[in-house]
């Protein structure tokens, strides 16, 4: 994906009127409902337009949801295409990944952050930890003590 090719808003015009149509018609059949409940008087007949109530409210929600979890969507894959540390291919070298007939396998860009401890730390860090800022510090592995809870090590 390119910076130019994203939208600002995570819904599509789809979307939106999707959910704007739910609820107009989750509103419809439970205003329709109150209405028809209100003009009964045996317990049954209430019993049945309180079942169409339900039906809307449902409709409605259900719209609703739908639409949250496609927000949640859209933000997961905003937020992977932010954090992800591969970088992003050219148009030409898409077309020519494309166009290859066996999948690409996916480069490890991991690197692994040096871990540091000041003498008389029992915890480890990252170099730029505040903790240890402006402290001597030696690299440490990972089976030299426990992480720090302040930078994450």
């Amino acid at each position: 994906m390119s910076g130019a090719g994203r939208r600002p808003e995570p819904w599509r015009d789809g979307d939106v009127l999707t959910v704007c149509a739910t609820t107009l018609i989750g509103l419809a059949v439970i205003v329709a409902a109150w209405f028809g409940a209100s003009g009964t008087v045996s317990a049954p007949r209430q019993a049945a337009w309180l079942n169409v109530g339900v039906a809307g409210f449902a409709v409605s929600a259900g719209g609703l949801c739908l639409w949250l979890l496609r927000l949640r969507r859209a933000v997961g894959e905003r937020r992977v295409a932010l954090i992800s540390l591969a970088p992003q291919e050219d148009s030409e070298e898409a077309s020519r990944t494309a166009a290859s007939p066996r999948p690409a396998r996916p480069a490890d860009t991991t690197v692994p952050l040096p871990l540091v401890r000041a003498a008389g730390m029992a915890r480890l860090h990252h170099p730029d930890c505040p903790l240890v800022a402006g402290k001597d510090v030696t690299p440490a592995g990972l089976d030299d003590g426990e992480p720090c809870g302040v930078c994450a090590a």
